[in-house]
């Protein structure tokens, strides 16, 4: 994705949740495909790492990606797919084996966040706003 690309969400990413942020796999198994999200603090902007050989591999390529100094990892899993929604000023992400697996689980926080945003995945998407802002998979996702 085109830096200029990565501009075009407006998302206060700086003040989400801590708690939520962080994610982590298991110890990597021969074929195990990484990705990871990483965010900046302080302007809308994401940069992604996908299919990559290790954890760490994903993280500096996320990282890489985001082309700021103030960008962090948010999310990094082996072997599936990784899903970013936004509603309003609110970003949540999930990950799963498959890429509905994830969209599910991605709704689902941002709806622990901002309620309404729940009618995006039941059907009224233009009432809530909510919108898919990416989804990456590693290739072998399911």
């Amino acid at each position: 994705m085109s830096f200029m690309g990565k501009v075009g969400f407006a998302v206060a990413a700086f003040g989400l949740a801590a708690g939520s942020v962080l994610g982590a796999g298991s110890a990597s198994a021969a074929g195990d495909q990484w990705a990871s999200i990483a965010l900046s603090d302080s302007q809308a902007i994401y940069g992604i790492g996908v299919n990559e050989a290790s954890a760490d591999a994903a993280r500096a390529a996320a990282i890489a990606d985001c082309h700021l100094s103030d960008c962090r990892v948010v999310k990094t899993w082996a072997n599936g797919c990784g899903v970013m929604v936004q509603s309003e000023n609110t970003l949540a992400w999930a990950t799963g084996a498959t890429r509905a697996d994830a969209e599910r689980k991605a709704y689902e926080n941002l709806a622990e966040r901002h309620p309404a945003a729940l009618l995006a995945n039941t059907g009224s998407a233009g009432l809530s706003g909510t919108v898919l802002v990416d989804a990456i998979c590693t290739a072998n996702a399911r």
